[in-house]
């Protein structure tokens, strides 16, 4: 007996049935819909930079009023809330993730910063001597691009890997280097010293071991993985300058009204105090300013 196949419909099954059923023939569509946890670490291209994902929180962000060293744009304090998953790069871009972009688009840098010792030749600081491959390796933190160059490098590595990066805020900075933590910093003081932080960062002076800058991930990684939060050299964020927080983004974005002719900066470098180390402490800079002591990290949403 000849009998017509019987017709199957999706429109007849039940909703939790239908996604159970496109689960089991996408697994991979399935899973990309849950994002990585938080201290995975990733790359999307080669020459990238490496990104750790972040847990999704709030953080009280600027400083209390007793807090040595503090200034008065680092108030009022005030809750800032991510509440989607992101990454951030593990460390300032590197001087070879930089030229790997330099030699890709053919991007030749100006020179800037004409201090004797501190100039930057195409993009080439002065400390790195007669053979950059001992005190500019690829693994230490590119340096001398303004803000425009920095962005420029984001949009670039944006359409390398089909991904939406940006350059980080203000606020996205701070929670990662508080790292989880309340305080000027996620660590401890140098034993027997009043105020050195020698052991965790490269600043101001020769007992950290550098008197430039230091190779990436020299300096223990803070809580949520990301290194070299408070020192090495100082990084530009896509913030322009307020004078405090009044009316500052709770939700992580950047601050991208005021006296946007400064940049906000953040971390420190290697030849500063260790007091402007500060998880809190704030700095700003005009944008067309480059030199030595400053370079950027980026950040990517999931």
């Amino acid at each position: 007996m000849n009998r017509e196949p019987r017709r199957f419909s999706l429109m007849a099954l039940p909703a939790l049935a239908l996604t159970a059923l496109a689960a089991a023939l996408l697994p991979g569509a399935a899973q990309a819909a849950t994002p990585p946890a938080p201290g995975k670490v990733f790359k999307d291209c080669k020459d990238c930079p490496e990104m750790v994902v972040l847990p999704t929180g709030t953080f009280t962000m600027g400083t209390p009023d007793d807090e040595v060293g503090r200034e008065p744009d680092e108030g009022p304090m005030h809750e800032v809330t991510f509440a989607k998953p992101l990454a951030i790069s593990r460390f300032q871009v590197l001087k070879g993730e930089w030229f790997a972009y330099l030699n890709e688009t053919g991007y030749r840098m100006p020179d800037g910063d004409d201090r004797p010792g501190r100039a930057c030749k195409a993009g080439i600081p002065d400390y790195a001597g007669s053979d950059p491959r001992k005190q500019y390796t690829d693994r230490h933190p590119a340096v001398c691009m303004d803000f425009a160059e920095a962005n420029a490098y984001v949009a670039w590595l944006s359409k390398k890997t089909g991904k939406q990066y940006r350059l980080v805020s203000e606020s996205l900075r701070e929670y990662a280097a508080r790292g989880g933590t309340p305080g000027p910093f996620p660590f401890p003081f140098d034993e027997g010293k009043e105020y050195s932080i020698a052991k965790h960062a490269n600043t101001y002076g020769a007992a950290d071991g550098y008197n430039f800058t230091a190779p990436a991930g020299s300096f223990p990684a803070n809580a949520f993985g990301v290194y070299d939060m408070h020192g090495n050299v100082y990084e530009w964020t896509a913030d322009c300058y307020n004078e405090n927080y009044v009316g500052a983004p709770n939700d992580g974005s950047a601050w991208q009204t005021g006296k946007c002719e400064f940049k906000r900066i953040r971390g420190n470098d290697w030849g500063e105090a260790p007091v402007f180390s500060r998880s809190g402490n704030r700095n700003a800079l005009v944008p067309t300013e480059r030199g030595d002591w400053i370079g950027f990290r980026v950040a990517r949403d999931l």
